[in-house]
C-alpha cells in the first residue's frame, strides 16, 4: 500500500546532463510507439467494423422492386367526373334496329307480339317512341296526315344508364310521347289522368301506363285529344313495350286499339 514517500539510508548520486537525456529519449521513444499503437488500431476498427461505409436513405433497389403508388390527391377524392361518366339524355332514341321477324297475321318486337286490327292497314315503324327499339307499329288514318297508331318492340335503355324497372320505363314512355314533335299543328297540349298500375298479361308480369293528351286548338274536326296505352313486360327475351295512340272520338279506331291490347302475348 502506499503510505507516503520513503527515504533511502545511503545518499543517492545525482545523475548528470548525459543520463537525463537518456531518460528523456527513450521516455519520447516509448510514448510514440504507444501513440502509434494506438492510433493504429482505432484505424483498425473504423475500416473493419461491420455495415462501415455511407449509409442508405432505405432499403437497395433491386431489379423486383416496384414504385410504391402515389396517395390519391384531395381533388381525385373529392369525385371529379371521369371520362366514362355519362350524362342521361332525355327521351333519348337509338337508331333504329329490326331483328325480329312478323309471324303471319301479327306484329312482332322484342318479346311481344299482337294481331293488328284490320282498320290499322298501314305497317310503319312509329316516331316519338323513346327507350325502345325492334318497332313495328301499325296505322289507320284519322284525317288528312292525322293517324292512330299501335305498335310494339324491344325496351332499348341509354347505354350507361342503369334500366329503371317496367314501372319507371311505362311511365316514362308515355311522358317522352306527349313532348315527342309529332303533334303536328295542335296547339296547347296537356297530359292529363296519367294512372300507372301493375299488369300480367300471357302470364308476363309489368306495367301500364295511360294518360290523355288534350289540345287547346287544332285543325282536326273529328277529335280534340289522343289516348295514349303503354305497356312494359319482363319477357324472356327482355323489357318489351306495347303501346296505342288513339284518337279519341273515333269509335272504330278505339275499338280496334282495346282488341289489339287484348291480343297481346309473349312470343314463346
Amino acid at each position: 500500500m502506499h503510505t507516503g514517500p520513503q527515504f533511502p539510508t545511503t545518499p543517492q548520486q545525482v545523475p548528470g546532463p548525459g543520463g537525463r537525456g537518456t531518460a528523456l529519449l527513450v521516455g519520447g521513444i516509448a510514448f510514440a510507439v504507444v501513440f502509434l499503437l494506438v492510433v493504429g488500431v482505432t484505424v483498425s476498427y473504423l475500416v473493419l467494423r461491420p455495415g462501415g461505409g455511407q449509409e442508405a436513405d432505405g432499403p437497395p433497389v433491386t431489379g423486383s422492386s416496384t414504385a410504391t403508388a402515389a396517395a390519391p390527391t384531395a381533388e381525385a377524392e373529392a369525385g371529379s367526373p371521369t371520362p366514362t361518366d355519362v350524362v342521361a339524355e332525355r327521351c333519348w332514341t337509338p337508331e333504329p334496329e329490326r331483328s325480329s321477324e312478323n309471324p303471319s297475321g301479327k306484329l312482332r318486337g322484342g318479346g311481344l307480339q299482337y294481331i293488328p286490327p284490320a282498320v290499322y292497314a298501314q305497317r310503319v315503324t312509329p316516331r316519338g317512341i323513346a327507350y325502345a327499339n325492334d318497332l313495328q307499329g301499325a296505322q289507320a288514318l284519322v284525317e288528312d296526315s292525322w293517324y292512330s297508331t299501335t305498335f310494339v318492340g324491344a325496351v332499348q335503355w341509354q347505354p350507361g344508364i342503369e334500366y329503371p324497372g317496367a314501372e319507371a320505363a311505362s311511365k316514362t314512355i308515355v311522358d317522352c310521347l306527349f313532348y315527342a314533335n309529332i303533334w303536328g299543328e295542335a296547339q296547347g297540349r296537356t297530359l292529363d289522368d296519367e294512372i300507372t298500375e301493375p299488369v300480367t298479361i300471357a302470364g308476363i308480369p309489368g306495367y301500364r301506363t295511360t294518360a290523355t293528351v288534350n289540345f287547346a286548338s287544332d285543325p282536326l274536326e273529328k277529335t280534340d285529344a289522343s289516348a295514349l296505352d303503354v305497356v312494359v313486360l319482363e319477357t324472356d327475351e327482355g323489357p318489351s313495350v306495347f303501346g296505342t295512340e288513339t284518337s279519341i272520338g273515333v269509335t272504330e279506331h278505339e275499338e280496334a286499339a282495346e282488341a289489339a291490347y287484348a291480343s297481346l302475348t309473349g312470343v314463346s
